[in-house]
């Protein structure tokens, strides 16, 4: 029934016992299900956790369903939360790093060859130019938000092309889009639509490259752009740098599911097997109500996780609460 949310048999039962009237306890659901009261406690947790059932206002110590998709606009609530935590901690972790390598560059002996402090931008831009020539494997970026110069995105075009007709990976995490002006968007668009990927983010950003996991280039102050930049080879202070990257990305969203249009909005035909997907329905159970084939169910789902940005039908859902189709 409620396959989004990723319950256990016993988890769904208990949520079914719940709906009933009036509203039991604990130990009443322990009863009709025969298993032990311990474990429905267990359950009802997960459930209270998830938003799926609530305390009874009539029952002292009884337990009462709400709808599934109050449940899901709860737990999205819930993962927003979550995700700016996450954000806040990123920020807070690059920071640390940034200081960890300014010490590498100025004070670290035996590595004054692997952090290289280069001054100014054109400085800086001669050196991502010559990395941009010289990755075989791939290249993951931070860029802030903002309008950006008509030379940078020269530069950054000429560059990206170059890459990727090499077949060199690229993946940018940015901030919300809504900060970009039409120029930088539309170099977005352009990189997305050739092949690469960008995600944003909600955290504020400082600028990053990373070259085929073996080079870094960060600010040398993150708040004076004009102060240059750091050149890392230490695998000891990139590494640190890669996972904060992969923790960034696996936490930002696609492009298209940021702010989709209002021309985005589901149709007639998706809204309802949105919905009972939401109710708990398989697609092949949901293809038969709506009077379609299982493959065009399974094709609409696809075609609607994707423009969600969503990896699983159960983040399909919470998107979907999130702008209001459910």
């Amino acid at each position: 029934m409620l396959t989004m949310f990723g319950l256990e048999l016993t988890e769904e039962a208990v949520y079914r016992e719940t709906r009933t009237s009036p509203a039991p306890d604990a130990e009443a659901i322990a009863h009709r299900l025969a298993v032990a009261p311990d474990l429905v406690r267990a359950c009802l947790d997960r459930l209270l956790e998830l938003g799926l059932v609530r305390h009874s206002f009539e029952v002292p110590g009884g337990f009462t369903a709400v709808d599934p998709v109050l449940g899901l606009r709860q737990s999205l609530a819930g993962q927003h939360e979550e995700l700016m935590r996450r954000q806040r901690r990123l920020a807070e972790t690059h920071a640390e790093v940034v200081g960890l390598l300014m010490s590498g560059a100025s004070g670290l002996s035996g590595r004054a060859e692997q952090v290289e402090r280069l001054l100014g931008r054109d400085e800086v831009q001669s050196r991502v130019d010559r990395l941009a020539g010289e990755a075989t494997r791939e290249v993951l970026t931070f860029r802030p938000g903002g309008a950006r110069s008509a030379p940078e995105l020269m530069a950054s075009r000429r560059n990206d092309a170059a890459l990727l007709s090499r077949s060199v990976s690229i993946r940018t995490v940015g901030t919300d889009t809504g900060s970009y002006d039409a120029a930088t968007l539309a170099h977005v668009r352009w990189l997305t639509g050739n092949g690469g990927q960008f995600r944003a983010c909600a955290a504020e950003l400082p600028h990053l490259t990373l070259v085929d996991g073996a080079v870094a280039l960060v600010p040398a102050d993150p708040r004076d752009p004009a102060a240059g930049a750091l050149h890392v080879t230490d695998p000891g202070l990139v590494a640190p740098l890669l996972v904060l990257f992969e923790q960034t990305w696996s936490s930002a969203t696609p492009l298209d599911a940021v702010r989709p249009a209002a021309g985005d909005a589901p149709s007639g035909t998706e809204l309802a097997l949105l919905g009972l997907v939401a109710q708990g329905c398989t697609d092949a159970a949901a293809a038969a109500r709506l009077h379609i084939s299982h493959r065009t169910a399974r094709r609409i789902m696809a075609a609607l996780m994707e423009r969600l940005g969503a990896r699983s039908r159960f983040e399909a859902g919470v998107k979907a609460a999130r702008l209001g189709w459910l």
